[in-house]
């Protein structure tokens, strides 16, 4: 996808002086899979958008357990760190797949944001729509069943069963991989039953 596509049909800019000026300024990158696009303690300067493929966020837990935060595969989702001001990154973003990125410097897009109102409104509804998808995670991840979470995953992410790794997955659910094993071989099995009965 080329960037001005990006800005105009994903990010639906339709100011194109404000489109222009972002592709003044709007780097390509390619990170091949295993890639760090930031590591816990680095200070992210950027702002960076999926464009295509896998990225997965993580940070280690007190005993040193890699503990998936969150799995981002849809063109357009920032790629970025939770932190603010230049902070540390409380978390690293790796690249589960071949991807493709447009980053942009941070206090670059900061300038531009005073100029033009529209990017404003975007920024305020990209934190509404990370807002909201927190706590739908850790809303399933608490109130529901293994079960429940896991048929969730399969309908919020679809296609990515067999591209990630059932750790990460279990990770991401708040269950061991052994659980996420059983639950798959249960709707295999209930699957099975259910073509018997019907042919």
């Amino acid at each position: 996808m080329q960037a001005k596509s990006f800005f105009t049909d994903v990010l639906h800019i339709s100011d194109m002086e404000l489109v222009q000026a972002l592709l003044n300024v709007t780097e390509y990158r390619h990170l091949n899979k295993g890639e760090m696009l930031i590591r816990e303690g680095e200070r992210q300067r950027e702002f960076v958008f999926l464009v295509k493929g896998i990225l997965r966020g993580f940070f280690l837990d007190v005993n040193s357990y890699d503990i998936t935060d969150c799995l981002a595969f849809r063109c357009g989702t920032p790629a970025m760190s939770p932190d603010s001001n230049n902070a540390p990154s409380q978390i690293s973003i790796e690249a589960l797949s071949d991807c493709d990125l447009l980053c942009m410097a941070e206090d670059v897009v900061e300038k531009l944001m005073k100029e033009y109102p529209q990017l404003i409104g975007i920024y305020n509804a990209m934190l509404r729509d990370a807002l909201k998808q927190h706590w739908e995670v850790k809303n399933m991840v608490c109130q529901h069943s293994a079960m429940e979470r896991y048929l969730w995953f399969c309908k919020a992410y679809p296609g990515l069963i067999g591209q990630v790794r059932n750790k990460y997955i279990a990770s991401f659910l708040g269950m061991t991989p052994v659980t996420l094993s059983r639950l798959r071989r249960t709707l295999r099995e209930q699957e099975q039953i259910a073509e018997g009965y019907t042919s």
